[in-house]
């Protein structure tokens, strides 16, 4: 958290220098209040082979909501930053095999047990992380469109990754490891997720009218979303989402 909130200062600072020198001029500026809903997953590059099938997907309740600050260098290109509050979620259900996992089994009694290894049958989870996330981006516009691309920085608020498993059995320690049956067992990794995250993004926007205006921005996320020590998920999982939403200039 402090090196994010390091960035947005030393922006702040490099324009106020950059006013008191003459270097930038205010009436280039453009302000905006951001909007949107993220679709996507936190999900591997490429689908490993331990997952069998996807029966099911939804997305979460997973709105964008930020303010955005530009600066035309020219008729044409721009550069932007800015802070925004982002959830990022998903659910879905899949059939594994040998998926390497912790889980969490109540016996009759009520006790728990936990037992890692590699488990077979029936996943489900649910996830939804919410970042406050800085994007630092070059625009480029034509006409009424303008094209976005660049990098963000996020850091997580809060945490959900959570989920069950049913209807199979959990090989202990490994994949030659002691089979136990599983009727239903849980999992709840929140506690677990990278406080940081960062990543590329690049988007189209559409001006409507004066003020308003309508795009799509695909955000990849290149750090993992669990560290690499952590054993609860056998690959490394990344925010990868799309915002579907707008924006509302704030002065002329």
């Amino acid at each position: 958290m402090r090196n994010l909130f390091t960035i947005i200062a030393f922006l702040f600072l490099f324009a106020e220098s950059a006013f008191a020198q003459g270097i930038l001029n205010p009436e280039k500026f453009r302000q905006y209040v951001t909007f949107g809903y993220n679709l996507g997953a936190s999900a591997p590059f490429g689908l490993p082979n331990t997952i069998r099938q996807i029966n099911s997907y939804s997305p979460a309740f997973t709105p964008s909501l930020g303010y955005e600050i530009n600066y035309d260098f020219s008729d044409q290109w721009s550069l932007g930053t800015g802070i925004r509050f982002d959830l990022k979620g998903m659910h879905v259900k899949d059939s594994v095999q040998y998926f390497r996992t912790l889980i969490t089994v109540k016996s009759d009694n009520g006790e728990e047990g936990s037992f890692e290894g590699d488990f077979s049958g029936t996943n489900e989870t649910s996830s939804r992380n919410g970042y406050l996330t800085v994007p630092i981006s070059a625009g480029y516009h034509v006409n009424s469109w303008q094209f976005k691309g660049g990098i963000y920085l996020a850091y997580l608020i809060q945490s959900k990754f959570e989920g069950n498993v049913s209807n199979g059995y959990i090989r202990k320690g490994g994949s030659l490891g002691e089979k136990v049956l599983i009727d239903h067992a849980t999992f709840d990794f929140a506690d677990e997720v990278n406080n940081f995250d960062f990543g590329v993004h690049f988007g189209a926007e559409r001006s409507l009218a004066k003020r308003w205006g309508l795009g799509l921005t695909g955000q990849i996320g290149l750090r993992p979303l669990f560290p690499s020590s952590f054993q609860g998920v056998g690959y490394h999982l990344y925010n990868m989402f799309v915002t579907v939403g707008g924006s509302y200039r704030l002065f002329d």
